[in-house]
């Protein structure tokens, strides 16, 4: 069959049901309890998770020679109708490489596996030699080639090349040691003409050193120079407590990229013939899995934060690696129940399958998450979390029983891990078996970094220049008729006394607006302070803008789930709102603040249509008024029940100081009711400033 450009780019309507209409989920048979009391998943039950996913993609592949094209979900997604060649071969190169990912244990757990009639070893077999032939209407192409055509550039064969190679060393005895030499040959000379090729300076440089490796372990040359340039670049974006730098990001790269890439080549060769860095991706492994289960919810609901967030449970990746690892310190009956309730809190649900297959959405289709680099099959870079299958029956990490880690412990407390690498803040509270996420170091101006607050179980929405925009600071000068602004980035102040302190810049340092006449009217700042509490935080804000402003804080936001509103209630100068699946928010706004509306928001939330932001306002009317600093209650509930007066009304005493004791100006001493006391000093923020 020949490829048909012109048919693969058709937008085909969205069939969220599958098989003659019924409802399609996956399903967890015959949970075992004892093993697994809380989500009955053994290592049988992800082997049928992965077979369901790749039974959902042969529903669109009729015999051994059709690739895999899936239907196209939106008019966002890659390939485009006019864009080169090299698009559509990329998209089938995703097809083949990323579904091969969670067809790959499958295939090793039973190679005579058949899905629509096909036995997908062969299948796999067969597409890879097809599409790696350059004589071939299969052919994926050569980045040189691209190159000369097209320009001095990256290419996404790049990133499939490397998961083409993970995908032959994990099926290594059923597929690769199958070919003959000259076949391996044949993919070993577009592998290498990959690997050699122009790639991108952050996680992509692992894609080239796997296929480096792959190829220096099955015994083709490579140039050694620059899988040891990989390395050694990849190497220093270290920045402490486990993480690394991604180009100007930090998010969900670290744990499907560096801590699932690290432990694999480590496991591939680093252990073996280069045990001085491998020990060193070792030690900084351990570091970052120490607490990455922190940042999941007690059910295992991951963050939605950062981008590629469409791989969903991919977050959960580097819980199997870890254990790729000579000497793995994390508890595995812990790791298991975090990584199988993450791929529940998607797998189990029917939004999620379109035509399917998993959507381009987060739930449900979800056009504000789709990012120019994905096409239909990039949502099963998620099968990344199926590298777990790849450990033996008798792996801790299957035979432990599951447990919940630090949150029986916890109790009803709230506890605090503080990453000054990366500049974050995590919060556990035991009381809503929740988690929040700050961070203080975001160079990019984008809804799903640029948050004050992540929270698994309120989903972000995405921001809108009305303002009311959920979990931010809004800002815009009066009478200006301009729109509202969101922060461009976040600077990491430090942490101090359990304290976050970080700087919110929502336009460019020293310009005015650029539709405005350009003129500059100054810096438009806002230091955050943020005290974590239980159930939720007391934010402390002081607001650097000279001029006159409307400025807005927002609380999450509350889906309309199945079309019902949220039902709002006052609670003093306060409001608190909830909804039927017994989620629950309130807001106080305590010092600075006007007034307290809700905005309904409609086609910014991943979970409903429409939505309720809870908000807080100040209208300045003057410019040049003097600083003003906010103090702000933001609480939440996922039980649907009531907070007591004190936990509505947590601070005793509060008084604003002109001066605070390291000379800056709008000091704040808070006493709390439980007995904490803070003194907010923002003390040299511009000089510490990092982003």
């Amino acid at each position: 069959m020949s490829l048909d450009l012109k048919n693969s780019e058709t937008v085909d309507g969205l069939d969220s049901t599958w098989l003659n209409g019924n409802p399609y989920a996956f399903k967890v048979e015959n949970p075992d309890f004892e093993n697994s009391p809380f989500t009955g998943m053994t290592r049988r039950h992800w082997l049928d998770a992965a077979k369901f996913l790749i039974e959902g993609v042969f529903q669109h592949v009729n015999n051994i020679d059709d690739p895999i094209i899936l239907p196209k979900q939106n008019k966002i997604s890659y390939p485009q109708p006019d864009d080169p060649r090299h698009r559509f071969q990329a998209a089938e190169f995703e097809g083949i490489a990323r579904t091969m990912m969670a067809a790959g244990p499958v295939i090793v757990d039973n190679p005579d596996t058949i899905c629509n009639g096909i036995n997908i070893r062969d299948y796999y077999a067969n597409q890879i030699l097809q599409a790696t032939d350059p004589k071939s209407p299969r052919f994926w192409g050569r980045n040189s080639d691209f190159q000369k055509e097209y320009g001095r550039m990256q290419y996404q064969q790049t990133v499939e090349g490397a998961a083409l190679a993970i995908n032959l060393m994990a099926t290594r005895e059923q597929i690769w040691d199958r070919y003959s030499d000259a076949e391996k040959q044949q993919i070993a000379d577009l592998l290498s003409d990959y690997a050699h090729s122009l790639t991108i300076g952050h996680n992509w440089r692992f894609f080239n050193v796997l296929m480096l490796t792959f190829l220096k372990v099955n015994g083709y040359a490579i140039d050694e120079s620059t899988l040891t340039d990989h390395l050694q670049h990849l190497m220093s974006n270290y920045v402490g407590d486990g993480w690394y730098i991604d180009d100007t990001n930090y998010d969900f790269y670290n744990p499907w990229g560096f801590h699932f890439y690290g432990p694999l080549w480590c496991k591939w060769y680093g252990y073996e013939h280069a045990p001085e860095l491998a020990a060193i991706i070792e030690k900084r492994n351990k570091e970052f899995i120490v607490n990455w289960p922190r940042f999941f919810a007690r059910d295992g609901k991951q963050l939605m934060w950062g981008r590629s967030i469409i791989y969903r449970f991919a977050a959960s990746t580097a819980f199997g690696a870890h254990f790729l690892t000579n000497d793995p310190v994390l508890d595995p009956g812990f790791a298991r129940r975090i990584a199988s309730g993450n791929m529940l809190q998607f797998l189990s649900r029917e939004d999620l399958f379109v035509n399917g297959m998993p959507c381009l959405g987060y739930y449900g289709p979800f056009e504000p998450l789709i990012q120019f680099y994905s096409c239909a099959a990039s949502p099963f870079w998620l099968a990344k979390c199926f590298v777990a299958l790849s450990l033996p029956e008798d792996s801790p990490f299957w035979t432990a029983e599951e447990n919940e880690g630090f949150w029986p412990e916890l109790g009803d407390r709230t506890e605090t891990v503080e990453l000054p690498g990366p500049g974050m803040q995590v919060v556990n509270h035991g009381k809503t078996g929740t988690t929040e996420l700050r961070t203080g170091k975001v160079k990019l101006h984008e809804t799903y970094y640029n948050q004050l607050q992540f929270n698994p179980d309120f989903p972000l929405e995405t921001e809108t220049p009305g303002g009311s925009n959920a979990a931010s600071y809004s800002i815009r000068e009066k009478d200006m008729g301009q729109d509202f602004r969101i922060p461009l980035d976040y600077a990491f102040n430090k942490i101090e006394d359990g304290i976050l302190y970080r700087l919110q810049n929502t336009q460019p340092v020293g310009l005015g607006d650029p539709n405005k006449g350009g003129v500059s009217r100054g810096p438009e700042r806002i230091d955050l302070a943020d005290i974590p509490i239980p159930s939720g935080i007391i934010r402390v804000d002081r607001v650097r803008v000279p001029y006159r402003y409307e400025l807005q804080l927002g609380h999450f936001a509350l889906p309309h789930l199945n079309g019902n509103a949220a039902i709002f209630e006052k609670v003093g100068a306060g409001l608190m709102a909830s909804i039927a699946d017994g989620r629950k928010l309130a807001m106080i706004p305590v010092h600075g603040w006007d007034s307290i509306k809700t905005e309904v928001h409609k086609g910014l939330n991943p979970e409903a249509d429409e939505s309720t932001v809870i908000y807080t306002e100040r209208i300045r009317e003057k410019d040049y008024s003097g600083m003003e600093v906010f103090v702000t209650v933001l609480l939440h509930r996922l039980d649907g029940g009531d907070w007591t007066d004190d936990e509505l009304n947590p601070i005793q005493t509060m008084e604003v100081l002109p001066w605070a004791p390291s000379g800056t100006a709008c000091g704040v001493k808070l006493a709390l009711k439980d007995g904490r006391e803070y003194l907010i000093d923002y003390g040299n923020v511009d000089g510490r400033r990092i982003i």
